[in-house]
C-alpha cells in the first residue's frame, strides 16, 4: 500500500499539519518547503502522501493531495478534494511509473466542478489486485470497465497537485498533437468472450522445440 515517488520539490500548507479541523482550504499564508517521499493507497479513500520537511528534518506521512502545491504561495481560492481528482483509490496495491513517450507533456483536464486544469505531466499511479492471490476482495482494478489510473500534474493556475484518469486527460504532445482535436468517441473496454491468445490447442503430446499447431 506504499510506493516511493520521484524526487519533487513541493510546498505544503502548514495549517494541514495542525490537524484536519485547522486545515485552511483557501489561502494559507504559511507554506512549508517539502519534498515528495512516497504515497499510501487504501481502498475507497484518497491517497495520502509522505513528504520530507527540511525546516523540521522530519517526515509527515499522511498529507492530503489538496494540501500540496508547487509554489510557496497558495491561491486565494477554495481547493478541496473534489477540486484535485475524480476518483479515490480502487485498490490498496499500486505501482508508479512515468509514461516516457509523454514525458513533460502539457496536459489538460476538466475537474468534477467543471473547472479547467492544466500543467505538465509528472508521473502515473496505477492500481493492481492484492498481492495475495487468495484474497477475496480483488477490487475494481481487475475489471477493465472500472480500472482507472491517476496521471499527476501541477495545475498552472493554482499550483495544486492534481490527477486525472485517462478518459479525462488530454495530452498535448509537442510533435504529434493536432491543433483542433475532436472529442474521443471511445466506448468503455469490455473483454469479449474469447479474450485469450490461447484456446483449444494442446501441444503437450510432443517435445519439439519449434512446435506447430
Amino acid at each position: 500500500m506504499y510506493l516511493n515517488l520521484p524526487y519533487t520539490k513541493v510546498y505544503v500548507k502548514q495549517s494541514f499539519l495542525q490537524g484536519s479541523s485547522n486545515f485552511i482550504l483557501t489561502k494559507d499564508s504559511n507554506m512549508l518547503e517539502a519534498y515528495l517521499v512516497g504515497v499510501r493507497a487504501t481502498n475507497y479513500q484518497p491517497p495520502l502522501f509522505e513528504v520530507f520537511i527540511p525546516k523540521y528534518n522530519a517526515c509527515y506521512d499522511k498529507v492530503m493531495q489538496n494540501a500540496i502545491f508547487k509554489d510557496a504561495e497558495s491561491p486565494d481560492k477554495k481547493i478541496d478534494l473534489q477540486y484535485v481528482a475524480w476518483w479515490d483509490c480502487i485498490s490498496s496495491n499500486l505501482e508508479g511509473y512515468k509514461k516516457h513517450m509523454l514525458t513533460n507533456c502539457f496536459v489538460s483536464m476538466v475537474n468534477k466542478l467543471g473547472i479547467n486544469l492544466s500543467g505538465d505531466y509528472l508521473f502515473t499511479l496505477d492500481f493492481m489486485p492484492p498481492r495475495d492471490p487468495s484474497a477475496i476482495h480483488e477490487s475494481e482494478s481487475i475489471y477493465w470497465a472500472e480500472h482507472k489510473q491517476k496521471n499527476f500534474f501541477f495545475d498552472d493556475d493554482t499550483g495544486v497537485l492534481c490527477c486525472g484518469p485517462n478518459n479525462k486527460i488530454r495530452w498535448q504532445h509537442s510533435s504529434l498533437a493536432t491543433s483542433n482535436p475532436e472529442r474521443p468517441p471511445f466506448k468503455v473496454f469490455t473483454p469479449p468472450e474469447d479474450f485469450s491468445h490461447e484456446g483449444t490447442m494442446r501441444l503437450g503430446d510432443n517435445d519439439n522445440f519449434d512446435y506447430e499447431s
